[in-house]
């Protein structure tokens, strides 16, 4: 074939062709293939993937001239001869079953030149991305981590690996800019598309245009780097719906990655420190020779680099050609002072500068600057971090301290998800070169020393009249003669620091009429000075834990003080002045010397909101309407009674308490435990040593009277409680979660009737305790009541949903869980659905812990202790034939200084019996005079007489000090789970009938015989 050469022109046609009907057929027929060829070259170029071949083209020339031709010419001399028309429908025959009309149309999307990146990080991020991209059809994919963390850098590797497949489709690399606007990203789209022509200002044609161009290119893969803001892809002109587009983002923000409905989202965390080491040396030059002591000073420097890729790569590069010991230095010195420089980690600085920008608001932009008052690497307590906006006042105009945690916790959530701080265990940290970022910021403004532990504070050039924040936490001691005149200075911390006891002198408070926050928490203090009473700005006075401190200055004068912690000051006696500051909101005095407040104070304090006292008066107490936080002591359950009542009216107001309620006249209970926040939303009562009466109120005799409940209580304790038979009359209890019950000498059942009859605590025929429902309550002990007999009596209708642990410890009397007597409620729910744990202990008359009938109701029991308990006989008592295996579930049984007792437990999976002076057979076949039955694991039909027991489950078997124990069962216990067996002072035990089946000389356990 002619590869499209150009045709001449055919001037001298005889006068017959043009008179040949067959010959006009065949021009029409080339016209006609013409057209669709044209049809096809324009489909093709919407895909911007395909181009026509040079072939085409040149046969499209020749068919256009020998148009042209016909055109300059009469039809009889265009149709004079047949060759040119039948030599172009040949080539276009010949065209279409060749090669085709197109080829590839080189695309301008090449790789992208790849950073250097090392280690195990790295390569597992990049295979956890292409794993997801490859096995989705259409996906949305985040990555998101800190500026400099490599996020970039994993994209560019992954875009030109996918260029390298074949199958893969299409990938576009766009990035957003940090001020981009819908058309400045559809231009960037349509660059990338090769799309020449979008309309100028009609954002919704041009997103048309593109979206129907990603439609018929097919398969593509979008990569959006540095996203900084959520956007709609479908008003950008991305269809993110159709089949075979994906996407994937890379931000600094978690935030940014949920708004855009990622469906899965990839945190970039930095480099181990290893990692971080082997690429410094890939950029410094692994042909470069260091010494000793310059390797040992690269691992301190990799250190202060944090993991951080960008940091790394920057300060290798600057190392380069640095061959003396002293440049070295310098560089950690630099580093660990967070002042490199323009030319090399300030740009690293302003880069991650980038994301606090970007927090916008101003508020939280001086939150973030606050968490960087903490020393380097420490692990902040969130709600200290709240309680400092609080006191900075960052978190204003919120009348309630609730609010303003909630206020609080909003901000930190910001932070994290801007990357700016790291979340661990509900303790925040900042990655050490944003710390070194928000330093940067503050520098000029700050006096930062936290955790160098510095001998003095930094001398008095370095206190400008600019400063206004100060952080010397962890400091030695203070200059004597030091005034420093700082008339901006807001917040200053000293918190764990003058660690020799030593004072502060009186002419350091002189000239800081501006501080608003002043903490010296555990500060070795012995006294504070007397310029503390001039601060009148002062809005926090924090001393907690200062144990040397004796004395504090008067009060009076500070009017806007809102805050004084002087919790666990054991040696202070006195506050003077308190009583005149009107404005004070937080006030924490437990763990101190004073007792209670002078009497009348509370009643000038109306705006605490948060009160921390070793006693207090009911009468005063209930005036403090803006009270939220209360952690006290009453001394009489009269006072404890009017504050319930009071905090029963709230309901839009919630209170929060740790409170401990006792007689006087029963002796004297030092409270123990305080200390909690409002962070803890703890609702917690102690009753120690009370006389509780059944009558609902004072007896006259002075025996007792009703303890009022708070119905929002969490937790409660109540030790020596007298009087009481059951708890019903202590009302529903729904909110209750944790219950612990000690030393009641008259507490027969926890809830319901004894016996026979329900009980009538109130002594009177027609009334009927009020039912305790305890929905909440995940955690129940009770312990030394002598007459307690059940946990839950004769109750038609009761359940314990989340109910998850159960322990009763030294109850002589105790004879169930249950009253025997009592059949389960049928066709119901299980009573106990969530019940994990029960142990029992020092129950001497206890002969079963559970009744088979009621094993229905324990559907999720995985753990039994059983230890003392003399007459233990059965875990399970009287098992009944009919019940199936899977209804006996627990996984670990444990028993101590007990006697003989059989096991109905097939999913055991751990045994210990320890110090059971009785037990001669650890597995009985009788138990009760009756015949112990266990469904056989060949056809699950229930057997009297075996050959063996199986316990299927059973991986461990522990036996130790059992003196009597001759026999483990009669017939042998098939036990192809175990994995340990210790078997220690054991004498009369001659024979260990345990069977297993070993596959392999690995599945052989761990056997310890003594």
């Amino acid at each position: 074939m002619n590869k499209g050469a150009p045709i001449t022109s055919h001037q001298n046609t005889s006068n017959n062709f043009g008179e040949s009907s067959a010959s006009k057929r065949k021009l029409e027929l080339l016209y006609s293939k013409e057209a669709i060829v044209r049809d096809e070259l324009k489909f093709a170029a919407s895909l911007f993937l395909k181009k026509p071949r040079m072939e085409v083209v040149n046969w499209l020339v020749n068919v256009e001239k020998l148009r042209d031709d016909c055109t300059e010419a009469t039809s009889e001399d265009c149709l004079s001869s047949n060759q040119p028309v039948d030599i172009l429908l040949h080539e276009v025959d010949l065209m279409g079953r060749g090669t085709g009309l197109f080829e590839a149309r080189e695309t301008k999307v090449k790789e992208l030149l790849e950073n250097k990146m090392v280690g195990e990080t790295f390569w597992r991020n990049t295979s956890e991305i292409l794993e997801y991209l490859v096995g989705n059809q259409k996906c949305r994919l985040g990555i998101y981590g800190m500026g400099g963390v490599g996020k970039t850098t994993i994209m560019v590797h992954i875009q030109n690996k996918l260029l390298k497949e074949a199958n893969y489709g299409n990938v576009l690399w766009i990035t957003v800019s940090k001020d981009f606007n819908t058309q400045t990203l559809q231009d960037a789209i349509a660059e990338e598309l090769e799309l020449d022509k979008l309309p100028k200002k009609d954002v919704r044609k041009r997103a048309a245009m593109l979206c129907h161009c990603f439609k018929k290119r097919g398969k593509s893969t979008v990569i959006l780097d540095d996203v900084w803001e959520n956007f709609d892809l479908k008003e950008v002109g991305i269809p993110i719906e159709s089949n075979g587009i994906k996407l994937v983002l890379t931000t600094r923000s978690f935030k940014v990655c949920s708004q855009m409905q990622c469906e899965k989202m990839i945190k970039i965390e930095p480099l181990f420190h290893r990692e971080a080491e082997s690429l410094f040396f890939e950029e410094f030059g692994s042909k470069v020779a260091l010494n000793l002591d310059n390797k040992t000073i690269v691992k301190s420097i990799v250190k202060e680099c944090a993991g951080l890729p960008l940091a790394v790569i920057t300060v290798a590069r600057s190392m380069r050609g640095a061959t003396d010991d002293f440049e070295w230095m310098d560089c950690l010195e630099k580093l660990r002072e967070s002042d490199m420089g323009q030319t090399d980690m300030e740009k690293v600085l302003k880069k991650l500068e980038f994301s606090y920008n970007y927090l916008g608001d101003h508020v939280i932009q001086q939150c973030f600057l606050s968490c960087a008052l903490y020393p380097e690497d420490e692990l902040i307590d969130k709600f200290e971090l709240i309680e400092l906006f609080i006191d900075q006042g960052l978190i204003v105009r919120l009348n309630t301290r609730e609010k303003q945690y909630a206020r609080g916790l909003t901000i930190l959530n910001k932070l994290e998800d801007a990357c700016l701080l790291e979340n661990h265990e509900g303790k925040m940290k900042m990655h050490d070169l944003i710390r070194d970022m928000a330093l940067h910021i503050m520098s000029a403004t700050s006096i930062v020393k936290a955790g160098k532990w510095l001998r003095t504070i930094p001398p008095e050039e370095h206190w400008t009249d600019a400063l206004e924040k100060v952080s010397l936490m962890e400091i030695e001691e203070f200059s004597l003669n030091m005034s420093p005149n700082c008339p901006k200075l807001s917040t200053f911390l000293l918190n764990t620091s003058l660690l020799r006891d030593l004072f502060i002198p009186d002419s350091f408070f002189k000239h800081l009429w501006g501080l608003k926050v002043l903490n010296l928490r555990g500060c070795r203090l012995r006294e504070l000075p007397d310029s503390i009473s001039d601060l009148v700005n002062l809005t926090a006075l924090l001393l907690r834990g200062c144990h040397k401190l004796h004395r504090i200055p008067h009060l009076g004068k500070l009017k806007s003080l809102r805050k004084l912690d002087i919790s666990f000051c054991v040696r202070v006696e006195a506050l003077e002045g308190l009583e005149m500051l009107v404005n004070l909101r937080y006030l924490d005095m437990i763990a101190t010397r004073i007792e209670r407040l002078p009497k009348g104070a509370l009643g000038a304090l109306l705006n605490l909101q948060y009160l921390g006292v070793r006693q207090v008066n009911g009468e005063e107490i209930t005036k403090l309407w803006a009270l939220e936080t209360l952690i006290c002591c009453f001394d009489n359950v009269d006072d404890f009674n009017k504050f319930v009542r009071v905090v029963s009216k709230r309901e839009n107001n919630p209170c929060y308490y740790r409170i401990t309620v006792h007689q006087k006249d029963l002796g004297v209970v030092k409270p123990t435990g305080f200390g909690v926040l409002l962070r803890d939303c703890e609702r917690s009562v102690n009753i120690l040593r009370s006389i509780v009466s059944a009558k609902g109120e004072s007896n006259g005799s002075g025996c007792g009277i009703c303890i009022l409940i708070p119905q929002d209580v969490r937790n409660l304790k109540a030790w020596c409680c007298d009087g009481a038979t059951n708890l019903s009359d202590m009302g529903p209890l729904e909110k209750l979660e944790e219950l612990q019950i000690r030393f009641w000498s008259n507490l027969r059942v926890l809830c319901g009737g004894q016996d026979e009859e329900v009980i009538d605590i109130h002594d009177s025929p027609t009334r009927t305790p009020t039912p305790l429902l305890l929905r909440s309550l995940k955690d129940l002990e009770i312990s030394c009541c002598p007459k307690l007999k059940y946990l839950i009596g004769h109750e038609p209708k009761f359940s314990l949903p989340h109910l998850r642990r159960i322990r009763i410890l030294y109850c002589e009397e105790m004879v169930g869980i249950t009253v025997a007597a009592t059949s389960p409620p049928l066709y119901s729910p299980p009573a106990f659905p969530s019940l994990k744990e029960i142990k029992v202990e020092g129950c001497g008359k206890m002969k079963r812990v559970v009744e088979s009938k009621w094993l229905p109701h324990f559907p999720n029991l995985r753990r039994i202790e059983v230890q003392y308990c003399n007459n233990m006989e059965e875990i399970i008592g009287g098992l009944a034939s009919y019940m199936s295996v899977e209804e006996i579930s627990p996984e670990r049984l444990l028993v101590e200084g007990c006697h003989e007792l059989p096991l109905h437990l097939q999913n055991l999976q751990t045994i210990q019996v320890i110090g059971c002076e009785g037990m001669a057979e650890l597995i009985s076949e009788v138990g009760q005079g009756q015949e112990w039955s266990m469904t056989t694991p060949v056809n699950n039909t229930p057997s009297s007489s075996q050959s063996s027991i199986s316990l299927p489950e059973l991986n461990s078997l522990y036996l130790h000090s059992l003196p009597q124990l001759k026999s483990l069962c009669e017939v042998p216990i098939t036990c192809n789970s175990m994995k340990n067996l210790v078997v220690i002072g054991c004498p009369e035990l001659n024979r260990i009938p345990v069977e297993l089946q070993l596959h392999d000389i690995e599945d052989l356990p761990y056997i310890e015989v003594e």
